[in-house]
């Protein structure tokens, strides 16, 4: 499990909080001991620390074949990142990266989906500010270390949400968690 990893000193850690099927939707869920099925939504994640500063990766997969609803889900959270890492930049404000992320979980009707801001600071904690928060002013600027996760999340069906740690650089912003963000990619299927 992601804390006790990390309490005991160890540089990186990957792994899930309980986030499988219906707890999915809860966007700190506790572990349980429920298995695994085909057809559910997990969300993984991963981190690293290094000298001292932290980093964030998440991951929504989907085990066996994505239902429509389940795509039509990943494909609004996957665009509400897209649009929010197309808004980081120098002089820009926290609040208007998460505006720009609710607008397109909002314009596709799952404004009540919502349960969280965007993303935080991420650094020496793991979560701190400035929020991407529609009420964080803050001006974000050159070397600023963020984390950019907007989610949707249906109680008792699923959560959606990735999490990718970005950098505030000259050209906007440069994604330095690499790992495939696309449906396809994160579709766990028997060989």
């Amino acid at each position: 499990e992601y804390e006790p990893c990390r309490r005991s000193g160890a540089p990186a850690s990957a792994g899930f909080r309980g986030q499988v099927g219906p707890m999915s939707a809860i966007p700190h869920a506790i572990g349980t001991k429920k298995r695994i099925k085909a057809g559910e939504v997990i969300i993984t994640g991963a981190g690293a620390e290094i000298g001292g500063y932290n980093s964030e990766l998440e991951r929504t997969m989907i085990v066996g074949e994505p239902t429509e609803k389940q795509k039509r889900y990943f494909e609004v959270m996957l665009k509400a990142q897209d649009v929010a890492l197309a808004a980081f930049k120098p002089e820009a404000k926290c609040c208007d990266v998460d505006k720009a992320a609710l607008k397109v979980i909002q314009k596709a009707g799952y404004a009540g989906l919502i349960r969280h801001h965007t993303g935080h600071g991420i650094g020496l904690e793991g979560h701190e500010p400035p929020w991407l928060d529609v009420g964080d002013h803050t001006v974000m600027k050159l070397g600023m270390v963020f984390s950019c996760e907007p989610g949707i999340y249906e109680p008792g069906f699923a959560g959606f949400r990735h999490s990718d740690t970005v950098v505030i650089t000259e050209n906007g912003v440069e994604r330095i968690t690499y790992y495939p963000r696309d449906l396809e990619s994160l579709t766990i299927r028997k060989e």
